[in-house]
């Protein structure tokens, strides 16, 4: 795994700096759509370096290598995702959990015809499958 988060890194043009490469390799283990202040925290007595200034930063630099992208699935807190697969986010109104499903986008509308598309986001809300069972 550490060699395949060097490997992106490098291939991204960015220096993989031992935070850089746990920050992103969190990204890898927590699929949660995390705020920068979750990686912080979570990270901090793993990496006693480490900074809030430090994530915001390399979050900021990895959206702009476009390894991370910063996703709208949460009002109150920026959150984010990895850009690997193309895939539209289910966030549940009981628990406030963010699932991924496959989407694929098609970057063609015909109402927009003559527009640039520079991104797409699917949001679906509803009840998940355990808050369902539960009530």
């Amino acid at each position: 795994m550490l060699e395949q988060i060097v490997g992106r890194l490098k291939a991204a043009g960015i220096k993989p700096s031992m935070q850089r490469i746990k920050i992103y390799e969190y990204f890898f283990h927590h699929e949660n759509h995390p705020t920068a202040e979750q990686i912080y925290q979570d990270l901090k007595k793993e990496v006693p370096t480490l900074s809030k200034a430090t994530v915001y930063n390399t979050i900021g630099l990895f959206i702009e290598k476009g390894l991370v992208k910063f996703t709208t699935t949460d009002r109150q807190n920026a959150r984010y995702d990895l850009t690997d697969t193309d895939h539209g986010h289910f966030i549940c109104s009981v628990c406030n959990e963010i699932y991924d499903f496959p989407y694929r986008f098609s970057k063609q509308y015909s109402d927009l015809e003559g527009f640039e598309i520079q991104s797409e986001e699917i949001v679906i809300k509803g009840i998940c499958r355990k808050c369902l069972k539960k009530h």
